[in-house]
């Protein structure tokens, strides 16, 4: 039975990535793009800080973006099924539709050092990654705020490449949305930051609440591991996810109404 593919994992099932997983596909949609990136910063609070710092700092954040928007939308994701490893207290994800945007939205961004400093003065991140990220099945476009990321992290089998795999993650795709399941589903690689990772990429699959996570854990519990390892046998390995609850902080997609 393959990890990658169990709402919690071989023993209790992101990939991520903060995303309102419908603002994203959205934004993919928009720009046509079949990669688009995504940025991941893990960070800790410092002692006697907590969220209500960080919702002020994003208040005073979005205040500044409004000024001179660029297509930039972001969520913090608290950590819900995780191991002694995942030492961090939150994740700032964000994203664009495509990486000229990101980029734009960070040059200014560095060229206004006291928004820094100011998240500085809450909080530390040990780690901020950038991923070329592809969605493998849509989520519902409902423009839900609130929502679940599982996290993956997987690992092709020797003498096989992501050229094999892509089939099969389609076909498992089009089996669970054949048996009902929500689940929105991307596959990430490292592009910058990532250090010498020790996986292939990462597989991130989104569920508007843990109901809806439980739907599709039980259903792979009662047949679709069968269809797993049908796919998968052989050819990749996910380690057990990481779970997350996902709180909107920008919702950066243009309107085009």
């Amino acid at each position: 039975m393959k990890n990658l593919l169990s709402p919690l994992g071989r023993g209790a099932v992101i990939a991520i990535l903060a995303f309102s997983s419908s603002a994203i596909a959205q934004e993919e949609s928009d720009q046509g793009s079949a990669i688009f990136p995504v940025e991941i910063y893990t960070c800790n609070f410092h002692e006697g800080k907590g969220s209500a710092d960080l919702d002020q700092w994003v208040t005073q954040w979005n205040a500044w973006l409004d000024g001179d928007p660029e297509p930039y939308s972001a969520w913090t994701l608290t950590p819900f099924y995780f191991g002694a490893e995942q030492d961090f207290d939150f994740i700032w994800l964000g994203t664009s539709p495509d990486a000229a945007a990101l980029g734009r939205a960070y040059d200014k961004y560095l060229a206004n050092p006291a928004l820094n400093a100011g998240f500085a003065e809450f909080a530390s991140c040990g780690a901020h990654v950038n991923y070329a990220t592809m969605r493998v099945k849509e989520p519902p476009n409902d423009g839900a705020k609130s929502f679940i990321l599982n996290f993956s992290d997987c690992e092709i089998a020797e003498g096989k490449s992501f050229d094999d795999v892509a089939p099969a993650l389609a076909a498992w795709s089009e089996y669970r949305a054949g048996h009902g399941s929500q689940a929105g589903m991307w596959v990430l690689w490292a592009a910058y930051g990532g250090g010498d990772a020790d996986f292939d990429f990462k597989f991130v699959q989104s569920y508007r609440n843990y109901a809806s996570l439980g739907a599709d854990y039980d259903q792979y519990g009662k047949e679709g591991y069968k269809k797993a390892d049908e796919l998968f046998d052989g050819l990749v390995d996910c380690n057990d996810a990481r779970s997350y609850i996902v709180t909107e902080r920008r919702d950066g997609i243009p309107n085009n109404d």
